[in-house]
């Protein structure tokens, strides 16, 4: 894995271009990435992102992370849906890089300097939001098949360009996206600090989410800690729970499908509103008018 600092931007690109897919109404990111069952992935898609050696480093180093986990989560959701629906995504897509500009260190855990603009850190965090899309989908949702997962690669090229950072990592097929999925697991990723504090969740003091009284985040914190780690256990791919240690049995794998039968059964029934992020609602909604 490379780690030196990134030396390319949107004014230097790969000229070797990738295919893309145009991203806007009508394609599957636009679908998907602004649905709420997302917010069931959170645990999961945050926890495949750290176990990356470089975030692991820049939220032990430069993150106020272990301290108010929510920050994290609040600050970044908002941008990262902009950056798919905002009516100047590529202005969007530079403040979330930009966000990350200073974000460095001389040290990932092992020996290596890192950077959170490195274009392969970067497109690792950028391959998980991708990739949750099709988890949501398996696990909740109808499958997609392999054409879609195609085609929701592809997108998520468009998607990476409005960052402006070099096109060198991009994969822009399933059979090799799927490829370096696996390999990640296989060779990159790692149970690290950030992870080990991550699966002891229900052992920290957490404050209260934006909007949870104190008092009634006493009484939620433990459970809500517990289901999290539940969830995102059982979501995991299988290798990731292998590194993390994460326990699996039968009777879990039983009560998973029962509640993604439930999801499954039930989300098409509730309306647009309820079933979006707010931002992607209003992004879908403003182009249905136009």
């Amino acid at each position: 894995m490379t780690t030196t600092e990134p030396r390319e931007t949107k004014s230097a690109v790969n000229s070797d271009a990738k295919a893309g897919a145009p991203l806007g109404p009508g394609s599957l990111t636009w679908k998907y990435h602004g649905d709420r069952r997302g917010l069931l992935f959170m645990w999961r898609t945050g926890t495949l992102q750290n176990m990356h050696p470089a975030v692991n480093s820049a939220l032990q180093q430069k993150s106020n992370f272990f301290d108010n986990p929510w920050d994290r989560l609040f600050r970044s959701i908002p941008p990262i849906l902009g950056v798919v629906y905002d009516d100047q995504p590529d202005d969007t897509g530079a403040q979330v890089r930009d966000f990350h500009r200073e974000i460095k260190g001389d040290d990932d855990g092992h020996g290596r300097r890192w950077s959170a603009l490195n274009p392969d850190t970067f497109w690792w965090t950028h391959v998980t939001f991708v990739e949750t899309i099709i988890a949501i989908n398996e696990f909740f949702g109808t499958p997609l098949t392999d054409e879609e997962k195609d085609q929701l690669v592809k997108e998520g090229v468009t998607w990476w360009r409005r960052y402006g950072l070099s096109e060198r990592p991009v994969i822009d097929n399933w059979a090799d996206f799927e490829a370096y999925f696996n390999h990640m697991l296989d060779h990159e990723l790692e149970h690290n600090a950030t992870t080990r504090w991550a699966v002891s969740a229900d052992e920290q003091a957490i404050p209260a989410p934006p909007g949870i009284p104190g008092p009634v985040w006493k009484v939620l914190e433990r459970p809500t800690s517990r289901f999290n780690r539940w969830l995102g256990a059982g979501l995991m791919p299988p290798k990731a729970r292998e590194i993390l240690g994460l326990e699996w049995r039968t009777r879990d794998q039983v009560a998973l499908r029962v509640m993604g039968e439930v999801v499954r059964r039930t989300w098409p029934l509730l309306p647009a509103r309820v079933r979006l992020n707010p931002r992607a609602y209003d992004a879908i909604k403003r182009a249905e008018a136009a």
